[in-house]
């Protein structure tokens, strides 16, 4: 969970599947399912730090069984809500399974978005943040997330997102820290065609994590799974999974292939 250096990041599904599409290095298509199951592994069963003062989180599938109600807390100078709200809907869009709605109220809410500034960015996670959560964790990172899950899910997300440093940082928090939300909340310097990955120059929601998100929420992996549980479904889930993506990301569009910033 750092901050990019670079990224290039655009709003609509069809401008988000350009860093999928793009043949690069880093883009490698299709992936083997070899490769999406040590992804899977390595996203899903695990996580930063958990509930527990850091501790590593209990290898068991975390994700949300029912519709994600997210509520957006702006109180930023440079207002990013719509920006926000458009990438969360691509996500809704583009996993299927996986329903995002909007709530105008905090209580009903299950996903909790603050976008603030970076002078209250500490402040606001110390006002906040759940009792017993490593608050010194969170505070220690450019963006940051913490999940409460049961092995019945998640329970609800808190997500904090500095919006007055420039869209570049901003987009790449939104990536990865509402995607890590949802379930996959592990990086690893292993997912080199990850975003999911501190060590790596790759500054997109890729195709790979895609891929990932689509597979976590496949209704043949439940929550509270042990690795050992979700591993022999997974070829199933892959198949399945390569028709949704397929059908998500084309190379029709030239903007798409070269990455080019669309016009809006």
């Amino acid at each position: 969970m750092r901050l990019a250096r670079t990224v290039l990041f655009t709003i609509a599904l069809s401008m988000l599947a350009w860093s999928a599409a793009a043949d690069t290095p880093h883009h490698r298509v299709p992936f083997t399912d070899d490769e999406l199951i040590a992804g899977f592994s390595l996203t899903v069963f695990g996580a930063e730090a958990d509930l527990q003062g850091g501790r590593p989180g209990s290898r068991i599938v975390k994700k949300f069984t029912g519709p994600v109600y997210y509520h957006i807390i702006s109180t930023s100078m440079v207002d990013r809500r719509d920006t926000t709200r458009a990438f969360v809907e691509a996500l809704g869009a583009s996993v299927q399974n996986l329903v995002m709605i909007e709530t105008s109220t905090l209580e009903n809410a299950n996903m909790v978005i603050y976008l603030v500034d970076r002078s209250r960015y500490i402040g606001t996670i110390r006002e906040t943040v759940w009792s017993g959560v490593d608050g010194g964790f969170l505070e220690g990172n450019a963006c940051s997330a913490v999940i409460a899950a049961r092995p019945t899910g998640i329970e609800r997300a808190q997500i904090y997102i500095v919006a007055d440093e420039g869209f570049l940082g901003l987009s790449h928090c939104l990536v990865e820290e509402i995607a890590q939300s949802l379930g996959p909340a592990n990086d690893s310097p292993l997912l080199t065609d990850s975003i999911f990955n501190d060590d790596s120059d790759l500054n997109v929601f890729a195709l790979f994590d895609w891929f990932i998100l689509n597979m976590l929420y496949d209704r043949r992996i439940e929550a509270g799974m042990t690795e050992a549980e979700a591993r022999p479904l997974l070829p199933e889930v892959i198949t399945h999974v390569r028709s949704i993506v397929g059908q998500l990301f084309t190379h029709d569009d030239p903007r798409i292939a070269r990455g080019d910033e669309p016009l809006h």
